[in-house]
């Protein structure tokens, strides 16, 4: 059986081949992920340009606003966004002593590419004052 050019790659001077891929994201996300998807796949523009500093600047920007309407719902002491794609943003927040991460999704249909883009997105939520599409 031969193998495709696409599924056999060398790196440093150790080949290796995708032949099965098993996502494990903690708290009982698992899936198996197709090879050809996973090979043909980048990762979003957002989430490679900015990084750290991306989540610097928007923390200091949104942290009290996403603290204050949080704390609508229940008691929130600290709010921080913690990553960012082109299609939401995970916070952690604090409530006391305990801590749990929330995803925010951006409006669907509407990815976020930029600095810029994240932030009308970001005000665009707080401003509508809903964080419906808040997954816990």
């Amino acid at each position: 059986m031969g193998m495709s050019k696409a599924s056999y790659r060398i790196w440093n001077t150790i080949p290796y081949r995708h032949c099965d891929i098993y996502f494990i994201g903690g708290f009982g996300t698992v899936a198996w992920v197709d090879v050809k998807e996973y090979e043909s796949l980048h990762p979003d523009k957002i989430a490679v340009d900015g990084g750290e500093q991306y989540l610097k600047e928007l923390n200091a920007i949104f942290s009290k606003p996403l603290k204050d309407l949080l704390a609508q719902e229940s008691e929130v002491d600290d709010a921080a966004l913690i990553s960012i794609d082109s299609k939401g943003t995970d916070i952690r927040v604090r409530q006391g002593a305990q801590f749990n991460v929330q995803r925010i999704s951006f409006e669907e249909g509407h990815s976020v590419e930029t600095l810029e883009e994240a932030k009308t997105a970001l005000w665009k939520l707080i401003n509508g004052g809903r964080l419906h599409n808040l997954q816990k």
